[in-house]
Parts: structure tokens; C-alpha cells; sequence
């Protein structure tokens, strides 16, 4: 019998957030500011600090579409893969990848589900050897430009809705799947399988788990240790947030 392992890809399969993590590439290539960027950590922090319910992700999907407005789809996908390497792989944490090995090894199919869009979940799904990406999609424009409208997301319980029709579509039996995720908005997908694990859940995941008995995982360590140059986002992203608003209200009383 064919059975599919669901995996999370912000703070399950990565120690931050996806879009975090790329920043910088983003920066690089023209698609943001460095205002913009900041703008996007300050959008994510709430959930990178103590993850986010459903309300709270589409909320931040509908945010990061508003930013992504006028950006090339084509050329976005293409920052992502030339980015992997040097942004991705280092954030990836090691005993996601040895649950994704083991899957892989007893004949699992893997399957990235995320709330980013495709452009991004995709070609990460494909550096990881997963066989499906189950992502948002973004509208876009004659041009391939993105309008900054999300025309179908995966945030629970759209994530679940998407999972639950791509078993039915391949015929595999959800109550012999497996699903991994750190936030409580995927409690729908969590329900859904046999085989559900809270991953670095936050606080009302971790409350959830407790009472439904599912078994929670602690992942800490990521694949490589990155160069002095290049900081592991999720762990500056909080910091220079703070330095931003403790500079911007020491003008403001200087103003005063």
C-alpha cells in the first residue's frame, strides 16, 4: 500500500520562515527593498516568535501578496533555485531530513505542503526529493507579473482540503499517512492522517497535541553551521526587528 508523509515547510522543515530566509536573494535581485524586506519580518514576526493561527496566516498570505505585486513569477522561481544552496539548504533542519530520508526508504511519497506560493515552495520541494509541492498560487498578470491577490492558498483547512484531495486523486489511505507541522493553523491536516506530529509546536499546538496524544518532535539542528557573512536568518530576523524599533523610538524623543 502506497502512503504519503505530509510535511510543513516554514519552521518544520526550515528552522524560519521561507521568505525570511530569502531576504536577502530578494534583495539582490531587484524584487525588494531593504525597506521592504524589513516591512516583510515585522509581517512574519508575530509567527516566528509564537506561531500563528488560521486567521493570522491569511492574513499574512494576503500581506506577502500585496508585497509580491508586480514581481516576474518566471524570475522568482529562478531567485529561489539559484539561492538554494547558500540560503535554504544551511536553515534546513537535520532530523527533518532524516524523516524525509526515512519516508522516502519504506516507500513513502513525500509530499511539501506550505502556505508560500509555488514559486517558492516548489523549488525547494524539488532540492529535498519530495514528489509532490502542494503550495498557494498567485494571480497573475498577461505579463507574468504577480496582481498581489493569493487566487487559491493552502493555510488550514485549504492545506488539509489540498492534501485530502491529492490522496483521494492517488488513491492512498490517510489513516496510514503521516503529517508533520510546528503550528496549530495545521491542525485540520493533523487530524486528517493516522500518523500526525507536532513539531517545535507552539504553545496552542502543543496544548493540542498533549490532549489528542499525538507525539511531539524537538528539531534543533540544522544541516551546516553558515559563514560569519551570512547570519542564519531565523536567528537575526528577531533582533534586528527590535534594533529597528528601539532606533525609531529613540528619534522619536529626540524629536520631542
Amino acid at each position: 500500500m502506497v502512503r504519503a508523509a505530509f510535511f510543513d515547510l516554514d519552521k518544520t522543515i526550515l528552522d524560519t520562515s521561507s521568505n525570511v530566509a530569502l531576504s536577502g536573494p530578494f534583495i539582490e535581485a531587484g524584487l525588494m527593498t531593504r525597506r521592504t524586506a524589513i516591512a516583510s519580518v515585522l509581517v512574519q514576526l508575530p509567527y516566528l516568535l509564537a506561531g500563528a493561527d488560521e486567521s493570522r496566516m491569511e492574513q499574512m498570505a494576503e500581506a506577502m501578496g500585496r508585497m509580491g505585486r508586480g514581481w516576474n513569477a518566471a524570475f522568482l522561481e529562478a531567485t529561489v533555485e539559484d539561492a538554494l544552496e547558500r540560503t535554504i539548504e544551511p536553515v534546513c533542519y537535520a532530523q527533518a531530513l532524516q524523516r524525509i530520508a526515512y519516508h522516502k526508504s519504506i516507500g513513502d511519497v513525500v509530499v511539501i505542503a506550505s502556505a508560500s506560493v509555488e514559486q517558492v515552495v516548489r523549488p525547494i520541494a524539488t532540492m529535498r526529493g519530495a514528489a509532490e509541492a502542494l503550495a498557494s498560487q498567485a494571480s497573475v498578470d498577461d505579463a507574468g507579473c504577480f496582481r498581489g491577490a493569493v487566487t487559491h492558498s493552502t493555510p488550514a483547512p485549504g492545506k488539509a482540503d489540498a492534501c485530502e484531495q491529492l490522496a483521494r486523486t492517488r488513491g492512498w489511505d490517510l489513516s496510514q499517512c503521516s503529517a508533520y507541522s510546528d503550528s496549530v493553523s495545521d491542525a485540520p491536516l493533523l487530524r486528517l492522517v493516522g500518523h500526525p506530529y507536532a513539531v517545535n509546536p507552539d504553545r496552542a499546538l502543543r496544548e493540542m497535541a498533549e490532549r489528542e496524544g499525538w507525539p511531539t518532535l524537538t528539531f534543533s539542528s540544522t544541516v551546516r553551521v553558515l559563514p560569519r557573512r551570512v547570519p542564519t536568518p531565523a536567528k537575526v530576523a528577531v533582533p534586528f526587528v527590535v534594533g529597528v524599533a528601539v532606533g525609531a523610538a529613540a528619534c522619536a524623543l529626540a524629536r520631542r
